[in-house]
């Protein structure tokens, strides 16, 4: 099963900002949701999602200047 990890880099400390994980079935799927992730961070659309624990960490990375990340892992 795949992981999309989104972090956001503090850098102020060494240790990345956790942030949230998505689980995936599929590698075709979680591609697909890496790209909407990046997308939805980039054009704001992040505002309007349903999870309030994922719009509060995009939002404290925002209003700290921190760079988001997001990236692929294999889970077993």
């Amino acid at each position: 099963m795949l992981a999309t990890i989104v972090y956001g880099i503090n850098p102020k400390q060494s240790n990345p900002v956790e942030g949230f994980t998505s689980f995936s079935p599929s590698e075709n799927n979680a591609l697909k949701r890496k790209q909407t992730l990046e997308t939805d961070i980039k054009t704001g659309a992040w505002e309007k999602w349903t999870g309030e624990a994922r719009r509060h960490f995009v939002k404290r990375c925002k209003q700290n200047n921190w760079e988001i990340k997001i990236k692929l892992c294999m889970i077993n």
